[in-house]
């Protein structure tokens, strides 16, 4: 029972972090391909729902890492993960408590980035490094012989949404042309992170091996 609730931990955990699937509502640029933080933005219609799903996200993530942790081998890749993966944790709950300002009446003026915007950028940013890093620590954790599916997974969310779909996203975004292609390879990198927590869940939901396995087995049922 416990291993299934796990399981089913980082599936819901995955399915709330790439919360625009629950975004029925246009962004401020009258698109549903609007960057997420933009749908996220003070005034937007789903802003609320969004933020919120973010913190209860954050919230069965840390649920899930003292058992994944315990599966992983004893080391300092083990403890970088774990801590790196708290940092995450931490960034994404304090880029959903500060959201950037909405363009309604009443918004800034002023040229450049307000505060608030630049403790929203700063902390995804920060949240989202830390998890790629502790995927690779986790890769380097992860032993080769039982999870060696779970090892090919982090190299994909690595490669593909760490380092690809970040590229992608920062050029993109950068330049906004074509219009839609900065919202899409963020939904990229976003999915890619809720791969890694569906990972996770499973992760969690192993037999862990070493002292104290046998006893686990026995009580896994309870």
């Amino acid at each position: 029972m416990r291993r299934r609730v796990a399981a089913a931990t980082g599936v819901v955990a995955a399915l709330l972090y790439a919360n625009f699937l629950l975004a029925w509502s246009n962004g401020p640029r009258g698109t549903w391909l609007d960057v997420v933080s933009d749908l996220e933005a003070v005034g937007e219609p789903d802003a609320y729902l969004l933020r919120i799903t973010d913190l209860v996200c954050v919230v069965l993530v840390l649920a899930l890492l003292p058992a994944a942790r315990s599966r992983l081998r004893p080391g300092w890749a083990r403890e970088a993960s774990t801590w790196l993966t708290v940092l995450f944790c931490a960034g994404a709950a304090l880029a959903a408590v500060v959201p950037k300002p909405g363009d309604g009446p009443g918004a800034s003026t002023a040229p450049g980035p307000g505060p608030s915007t630049l403790v929203h950028d700063s902390a995804s940013i920060l949240s989202d490094s830390a998890l790629f890093l502790g995927v690779a620590a986790a890769w380097v954790a992860l032993d080769p012989r039982a999870w060696p599916r779970l090892r090919r997974v982090a190299v994909v969310v690595l490669l593909g949404g760490g380092i690809g779909a970040s590229l992608a996203f920062a050029w993109f975004d950068r330049t906004g042309e074509p219009w839609w292609a900065a919202g899409v390879t963020q939904r990229i990198h976003i999915v890619s992170i809720s791969v890694w927590m569906v990972a996770l869940g499973v992760l969690a939901a192993g037999r862990r091996t070493g002292p104290g396995a046998e006893h686990e087995t026995e009580e896994a049922g309870a």
